[in-house]
């Protein structure tokens, strides 16, 4: 078993993700891009196009390397079903938005048409209240100035209120209804 020659793992695998950076810089140097500058003022290495630390390219970075391209794959491309769910996503929000917004709309219309109508009847009461007050002020100075003679009692009757039945709360005030009442059947004879 000694004249087998198996090769160590070390050589058999390959980087996957070194041999793709080096195909892509192969294909970019037939282009004649070769020389292409980044921020860093240096062309990007495989460490560099997915955020590994210079340190970090001396060791060995496989496993880093190819998680890092497989992560960038899964963001890339995206699955036809998650699209096509997206853009039904976009589409209902969009259609919500809209049916929402007209129903917002909708409500100030109706709020203002209520408020409108609540201002309307606000004014209508305010007049009617306004000519009643007028009324009841002329009523009250034509009484109020009236000259006819005898007629003080019946106009001081007017605020006295007869029915001792209204009255279970207040003090006693039956003599001076009596009088009140009697001064009001037989005025006083001057």
């Amino acid at each position: 078993m000694a004249d087998l020659d198996f090769e160590s793992p070390q050589h058999t695998e390959s980087d996957p993700a070194a041999d793709f950076l080096q195909r892509e810089q192969g294909a970019l140097a037939e282009l004649g891009d070769d020389d292409l500058t980044f921020a860093g003022g240096a062309a990007p290495t495989a460490g560099d196009a997915f955020g590994a630390s210079e340190q970090a390219e001396e060791e060995p970075q496989s496993n880093d390397l190819y998680s890092a391209i497989q992560s960038a794959d899964v963001f890339a491309t995206e699955p036809e079903a998650v699209r096509k769910w997206r853009a039904d996503q976009e589409q209902l929000l969009a259609e919500k938005d809209r049916q929402a917004e007209e129903e917002r709309q909708s409500l100030l219309d109706q709020a203002k048409q209520d408020l409108a109508d609540w201002e309307a009847r606000q004014d209508e009461q305010l007049d009617k209240t306004k000519s009643d007050n007028r009324s009841a002020e002329e009523a009250f100075i034509r009484e109020r100035d009236e000259d006819t003679p005898g007629s003080e009692w019946e106009r001081v009757a007017r605020f006295v209120d007869f029915n001792p039945k209204n009255s279970k709360n207040t003090k006693d005030v039956a003599r001076m209804r009596s009088i009140l009442l009697h001064l009001k059947q037989t005025p006083l004879v001057r």
